[in-house]
């Protein structure tokens, strides 16, 4: 058997490679292949996922070392969660994974997967299925971002098949997940029970559903420029100008939508999802509940705004109170950080809104209402993790960084000492 993955295509698009390595058969060829032939002056990584869900997810992580260690590639483990199981299982665990790479990768850095023309195909039948658009339907690409993140798929070319022969060549072993055998799974469904059908009656129906992807791909790239200046046109520093949105023809507003979340490295919802959004917010009135429900996020209107609302459903903490020394920072139950940039003034009580707050403001002789204040200044679904902090005379001194007492803002500015409260979002 000749070797069957060619190298001219091995193209590292950065000095730093991470693989993101399941110990499967794809990702198993993508590592040791690169690790083969990238140029010695490329830092190649890799890093396991383990996701938790299967009983032999410990196994697999053991069998990755193993495999690294053989190669000589360093490889980082990475646990995470998925917090709801009663929502979608597989977006749930992407959504967590891309997570984790963005939590590993530093800033240049690339991300390699081993996608391939087969994955092309079944991922361009799901989005048709899903009534998607011709941005989603362009599918996967060699070169992409998500969020930040900087995708390779060098792989995308060859179909599982030939991966099979690279690896039974070179006598590689991987993990088989029973997993991917479930039709109950959409993908593993067109895989396993769709696919097939069509090559009966189509031959090379995958590479034919990989072609079609390429031409839509062609079609996108013309499109790009036309819905990066309208997004543009949109873009406001906390989210999107609903007015300006609303502005646009009707075609151009699920292209500013899809794009400006593409942006901010979430899953896109279907397209009849948008359209219904978009038809809501036609008529939407200002204190409206109006919004856009998708997987791990919501967008929301505040203000005139479209506003990604990313907060975990609210644990409610009856009567929460820490009494805080400042010396480290302070983990709060539902979610953010509280420190001192400074030295520490003296130990503060910190606790979350329980109604009727007042403060004083600098420059101001009377106590305003708090609830009053972030009505204009915090959306509604970010306020019930602010924390509010008072002194030992049980004044309110902050709420978050966003009210910042008059009695506060006079010792920032005699002694140089500011709190600080960073949301997890930030």
């Amino acid at each position: 058997m000749t070797e069957t993955l060619s190298l001219d295509r091995c193209e590292p698009p950065s000095a730093r490679v991470w693989v993101g390595f399941s110990g499967g058969l794809d990702s198993t060829v993508l590592l040791h292949w690169l690790k083969r032939h990238l140029p010695s002056g490329i830092f190649l990584q890799a890093v396991h996922i383990h996701h938790g869900l299967n009983p032999a997810a410990d196994a697999w992580a053991a069998h990755c070392r193993t495999v690294c260690e053989a190669l000589d590639v360093a490889l980082h483990i990475e646990r995470i969660r998925i917090d709801d199981p009663r929502r979608n299982i597989e977006a749930q665990a992407r959504e967590a994974r891309y997570a984790a790479f963005k939590r590993i990768l530093a800033d240049g850095d690339t991300l390699a997967l081993a996608h391939h023309a087969d994955d092309v195909a079944e991922t361009l039948l799901l989005r048709l299925m899903r009534g998607a658009g011709t941005e989603a339907l362009a599918n996967m690409q060699r070169h992409s971002r998500h969020g930040d993140l900087h995708i390779w798929r060098p792989l995308l070319s060859y179909n599982r098949s030939t991966l099979a022969d690279y690896a039974k060549l070179h006598a590689l072993v991987w993990i088989d997940d029973d997993s991917n055998a479930d039709t109950g799974f959409d993908r593993n469904f067109l895989r396993h029970s769709i696919l097939p059908l069509l090559e009966q009656r189509f031959p090379n129906a995958g590479a034919r559903l990989a072609h079609s992807a390429a031409l839509l791909q062609a079609d996108a790239a013309l499109l790009e420029p036309m819905i990066a200046s309208s997004l543009t046109a949109c873009t406001l520093p906390d989210g999107l100008s609903l007015p300006e949105l609303l502005a646009q023809p009707e075609t151009m507003q699920a292209h500013i939508l899809r794009n400006w979340l593409r942006n901010q490295g979430r899953h896109t919802p279907g397209s009849p999802a948008l359209h219904e959004f978009l038809r809501q917010l036609q008529t939407h009135a200002d204190d409206d509940a109006t919004c856009l429900h998708a997987s791990g996020y919501a967008v929301r209107v505040w203000q005139d705004q479209l506003m990604l609302d990313t907060t975990a459903p609210e644990v409610h903490q009856d009567d929460m109170e820490v009494l805080w020394d400042g010396v480290a920072p302070l983990v709060l139950p539902r979610g953010g950080r509280l420190h001192w940039h400074g030295d520490v003034p003296f130990p503060v009580r910190v606790r979350y809104r329980r109604g009727g707050e007042r403060i004083r403001l600098p420059g101001q002789d009377m106590h305003h209402s708090v609830k009053k204040l972030l009505s204009t200044r915090v959306p509604p679904w970010r306020r019930a993790a602010l924390p509010c902090v008072y002194n030992e005379q049980d004044e309110l001194l902050a709420v978050g960084e966003v009210l910042v007492s008059a009695q506060l803002d006079d010792l920032s500015r005699r002694q140089g000492t500011r709190l600080h409260w960073h949301s997890d979002s930030e």
